[in-house]
């Protein structure tokens, strides 16, 4: 592994677990057994590891994307899909817990985390659509019926890691924990043989 892929490694480590505030370059430097300056050589600042680690981020969720348009869409293929994205956010869990503070004082992350936002709503707005052409989910009772699903999801996805640290919860069954209640916000559009099918699922 090349010292810039150690780096980010250790330092998405060392973010997970202590926070960003307790985590400096120094500490990285430690952890690695290398010198700060061999670390800023290829990183000058923390928010520079932050947007690399960002952008790690960002490919997963613009790979999930693309497959919406490649793979056959059915049940399992949104459980598949809902249960990546949350594991993708779980992998880089720092800048959930801690996300107010990371989105105050990296306004650059801030910026670009609107746009990930951005990608995430097409993403599932298009996903939905997929799903009533293939009649997993049902058509809209009424306009705006998804766009409104997807701002819940949205409020959702950006807090349900900082709840689960907040009380506490045990990490390897966390994402399992969240990713249930998130297929049981969808149970009221699935059709009824979606419903049927999670229900078999669930027994």
């Amino acid at each position: 592994m090349k010292t810039r892929d150690k780096i980010l490694q250790t330092a998405l480590n060392l973010f997970n677990q202590h926070g960003v505030p307790n985590v400096t370059l120094r500490r990285i430097a430690a952890e690695l057994f290398i010198s700060q300056g061999n670390l800023n050589y290829h990183f000058k600042h923390r928010e520079d590891l932050i947007e690399a680690l960002y952008f790690q981020l960002l490919e997963v969720f613009n790979e999930e994307k693309a497959k919406l348009d490649t793979a056959e869409i059915n049940f399992q293929f949104v459980l598949d899909s809902t249960r990546s994205g949350m594991e993708a956010l779980f992998r880089y869990r720092f800048l959930m817990i801690d996300f107010n503070q990371n989105m105050r004082e990296n306004p650059k992350l801030h910026e670009q985390f609107i746009q990930l936002e951005e990608i995430r709503k097409q993403t599932y707005l298009h996903a939905f659509n997929l799903a009533i052409d293939a009649g997993i989910m049902r058509a809209p009772a009424f306009k705006g019926e998804y766009e409104g699903l997807n701002e819940r999801i949205r409020v959702y996805s950006d807090y349900w890691i900082a709840s689960a640290a907040v009380y506490k919860e045990p990490e390897e069954t966390t994402v399992e924990k969240y990713h249930n209640l998130l297929v049981e916000m969808f149970f009221p559009y699935f059709t009824k043989e979606a419903q049927r099918e999670f229900l078999l699922k669930r027994l």
